[in-house]
């Protein structure tokens, strides 16, 4: 089991110096980690035998786990461990022990209280406008982004009074903001909002609890996991922060909402890059006035906010021999970034098809034609609009091809071995490809090269992860034609 470790009392002496609240949390994580199946009862005296406590003590902690749902107390039957859904899921100590228990289950379902409760709060504290909530929100915004920048952040014994520092003025900022609702029933979940907060940050930060140095987690898997702490603050989020309390202090309860649904986005991987996010962040800093912002933030929350929101779309290209999944990966692609989506090879001529139907692979010169047709598809998508299309672009020179129509095109790899493609080739029916040629695109095959535009992704990965992977590498990416593009459009001063 691998709950909290109060200390387990097995005999008169250890029960003695035990108390009851580590009783409860013993019995609580067995019933929350299955060691105490549902249904299973529980009667003071087996509690009295297993952990060697008084009758006070087995009783009053049966009553306690009565009050947060875990049993059932019944006289004459004793107490009867209860279904997750009769459990008060709510109750400080169950959400602990659950994190304890399943910390990926829990954060999911706290994550998502909080992004249902948390957009709705901002907007309400922004219809409030209450000075004190505002004067403590801002206050709390500017000292997270300051802590955020010292230089002992990250180290491993100096920067743990920082870290703790930073801990507290993130759970004051989200439980200013719940409190800034009026809604008293956001204000009495502020607790398990708090825990999830503490929760991710203490996870993540254990390392610096011990000699070992503080290095970063990689993310959950996934697209939209909640992903693993960093070792110190990135600067997005603490810019997200301060427009949020910033638009709350301007009573814009549109901008306000948008800045925390955009605050809560960061902590999923590949939710910030979703269209509809930016869309609504987008539409609230058109009303935000940054002169507000104090003289020393409006340049970087300027430059971030316009990067952050710059909705052109670069085109993708999903590359790769046959059978290694583009057309999978490029539909999910296209569906999460909600831009259209081509199947590369309806663009061949149909003679190339035949040729391909009867066993003869292509050379460059039959790929031409399919090549120009696709370069004419990449050059027609709008950088509004974007667009996801296939293509085996097995060499560099046909990918030039591709760049020579729009250099600003970005290229996905997705490989695999070859006896993969070749089983998967072959359990296609619907495809004109054979798996006979599968080994001739192998011997094509040109891998990107560092100058290219564009990444490599391990194509035996789950789609989610693939997807997710792509879009940090299109969030990060470096356009080679960004001189040819103007200036970005200024947030609004007003």
């Amino acid at each position: 089991m691998t709950g909290p470790e109060p200390d387990h009392p097995t005999g008169t002496e250890d029960a003695s110096r035990g108390s009851t609240a580590k009783l409860v949390a013993w019995l609580g994580c067995q019933i929350v980690d299955g060691g105490k199946p549902r249904g299973r009862h529980l009667t003071v005296e087996a509690v009295m035998q297993e952990f060697g406590t008084t009758r006070p003590m087995a009783r009053e902690a049966l009553q306690t786990l009565h009050h947060k749902g875990l049993v059932d107390l019944q006289p004459r039957i004793g107490a009867t461990v209860q279904p997750l859904e009769r459990w008060d899921l709510l109750d400080p100590d169950v959400i602990t022990w659950r994190l304890e228990v399943a910390p990926d289950s829990q954060m999911r379902s706290l994550t998502e209280l909080r992004e249902v409760i948390e957009p709705r709060a901002a907007r309400l504290a922004a219809l409030s406008r209450s000075a004190q909530i505002c004067h403590d929100l801002t206050s709390h915004a500017r000292t997270l982004f300051a802590i955020s920048q010292d230089p002992a952040f990250a180290l491993p014994r100096e920067g743990a009074p920082v870290r703790q520092h930073f801990r507290d003025v993130d759970a004051a900022f989200h439980r200013t903001l719940l409190a800034g609702s009026r809604n008293e029933l956001f204000l009495r979940l502020s607790h398990p909002v708090v825990m999830a907060l503490n929760h991710r940050i203490d996870r993540d930060w254990a390392g610096a609890h011990h000699e070992a140095a503080v290095l970063p987690v990689p993310a959950i898997a996934g697209a939209g996991a909640v992903q693993s702490y960093p070792t110190r603050p990135e600067p997005v989020p603490m810019w997200l922060h301060l427009g949020l309390a910033y638009a709350v202090d301007q009573g814009l309860a549109t901008a306000a909402e948008a800045f925390a649904e955009a605050v809560l986005a960061e902590i999923r991987s590949g939710r910030l890059e979703d269209p509809s996010v930016r869309e609504r962040l987008r539409a609230g800093l058109d009303q935000f006035n940054i002169s507000s912002l104090p003289t020393t933030y409006r340049d970087g929350f300027q430059d971030a906010m316009s990067e952050l929101v710059d909705t052109a779309h670069v085109p993708v290209v999903v590359m790769g021999v046959c059978g290694c999944g583009k057309s999978t990966v490029g539909k999910h692609l296209a569906r999460s970034l909600r831009v259209p989506f081509e199947e590369g090879d309806l663009f061949h001529p149909r003679r190339n098809v035949e040729s391909m139907e009867s066993g003869k692979p292509l050379d460059d010169r039959t790929r031409g034609p399919w090549l120009s047709a696709v370069a004419r598809r990449l050059e027609a998508a709008g950088s509004e609009d974007g667009l996801v299309i296939t293509c085996s672009a097995l060499r560099r020179i046909y990918r030039e091809v591709l760049r020579a129509a729009r250099p600003d095109t970005f290229f996905v790899h997705l490989t695999v071995d070859q006896d993969t493609a070749v089983t998967r080739v072959s359990g296609r029916q619907w495809h004109f490809m054979p798996a006979s040629l599968v080994s001739s695109q192998f011997a094509d095959l040109e891998p990107l090269e560092e100058d290219e535009n564009g990444m490599t992704v391990d194509a035996n990965a789950p789609v989610e992860r693939i997807v997710a992977e792509i879009q940090t590498g299109l969030a990060g990416r470096s356009r080679p034609d960004e001189r040819t593009k103007g200036p970005a459009a200024p947030l609004s001063g007003r």
